[in-house]
């Protein structure tokens, strides 16, 4: 089984803040549009199998599938934003400047 150490966890973290920062601002809004398009898709499943009488942990299993759908597609989404650009200003990564526009 593969795993990572925590430092080796904290250097990706710092990477992708790094990388996120440095996007422009229409793929910030085309990323931040499409991940809540997507959301919105398997919201409207989960509601639609919930309708259909079948019982909620079938909706429950079939929401993930929306977030591993925006991880896989490297989607922008703001909750990941929270905890990822802080730990890169944290490390001196990136700027305040950075932060703020993300």
């Amino acid at each position: 089984m593969d795993h990572l150490s925590a430092a080796e966890t904290v250097a990706a973290a710092r990477q992708i803040a790094r990388q996120k920062a440095a996007l422009p601002p229409a793929q910030m809004l085309l990323r931040g549009a499409l991940a809540g398009g997507l959301l919105a898709y398997a919201t409207s499943l989960v509601m639609v199998i919930l309708s259909q009488g079948l019982p909620p942990i079938v909706g429950a299993i079939c929401f993930p599938v929306g977030f591993v759908m925006l991880v896989l597609l490297g989607l922008e989404l703001a909750t990941g934003n929270f905890a990822l650009m802080a730990v890169g200003l944290l490390s001196g990564d990136i700027s305040v400047g950075r932060l703020v526009r993300n």
